[in-house]
């Protein structure tokens, strides 16, 4: 097909990909004549509801997953109004307006599924001699980047802190040291924790962790594979005997 002329070149059919989200919200412009199509995932439209605001719009189903928006007066003024969609998995409110540019327009409006969410499984905690001393040795002491950062918050009506004391730094690995205090010795102990970087969505490195119980805290060693660009965020993620505690620096 060839091009259409630039006066019309604005007007072509072409496609506008939005994310679903549990709750989506967005505008979009219709020209008079031309019209305006809904796709939503098939699995998604299953459940597909929808109801118009202003009756200068008409909204019909158009195949099991699609909708298609119309206007039914003329274009000598300008029209808004509000489609409201329910689907099996989210809900979108649609602001449309008329415009007789076709600056903004979009024939379709392709609704894609939502992106899964990649959920990486805390490590447990190693067991063995060598990572228990440097846990002891890194957690409030020795060489290395101090951070001194620290997070208290109230679970059950018992007081955590979360301490991040420093970072030790070898040829191949980093090693976070961390305690967890807590009134109550018991409320101190840590049953995993996971260290994540760069900024959302966080990057996950994989780490070997150990602790060391002291008289009211849990000293720990985190010990991951060492960046190769330098990491400018960090978020620590510690879950203890009273639930998860975080910071980020």
């Amino acid at each position: 097909m060839s091009a259409l002329p630039p006066p019309l070149a604005p007007l072509a059919p072409h496609a506008r990909h939005v994310v679903l989200a549990p709750y989506t919200a967005l505008g979009a412009v219709i020209v008079p004549n031309l019209g305006l199509r809904l796709l939503f995932p098939r699995r998604d439209a299953r459940e597909l509801m929808f109801a118009v605001t202003n009756p200068v719009f008409k909204v019909v189903r158009l195949g099991a997953s699609g909708l298609l928006l119309s206007v039914v007066r003329g274009s000598h003024r300008r029209y808004c109004g509000n489609v409201f969609i329910g689907l099996a998995r989210a809900a979108v409110s649609l602001l449309v307006c008329t415009s007789d540019s076709g600056r903004h327009y979009a024939s379709d409006i392709v609704f894609a599924p939502p992106r899964p969410v990649v959920r990486h499984p805390l490590p447990q905690p190693k067991r063995h001699r060598f990572w228990r001393r440097v846990a002891a040795a890194v957690a409030f002491g020795g060489a290395g980047t101090t951070i001194d950062k620290r997070r208290a918050l109230v679970r059950r009506g018992h007081r955590l802190v979360l301490l991040v004391h420093r970072f030790l730094y070898t040829p191949h690995h980093a090693v976070l040291g961390f305690a967890l205090k807590a009134r109550n010795p018991r409320n101190a102990r840590v049953v995993t924790a996971a260290l994540y970087s760069g900024r959302p969505p966080w990057r996950h490195p994989g780490e070997r962790l150990s602790c060391v119980r002291a008289r009211r805290d849990t000293r720990c060693a985190l010990a991951c594979l060492r960046q190769k660009a330098p990491v400018r965020r960090w978020r620590l993620v510690v879950v203890g005997a009273l639930g998860p505690v975080e910071v980020s620096w």
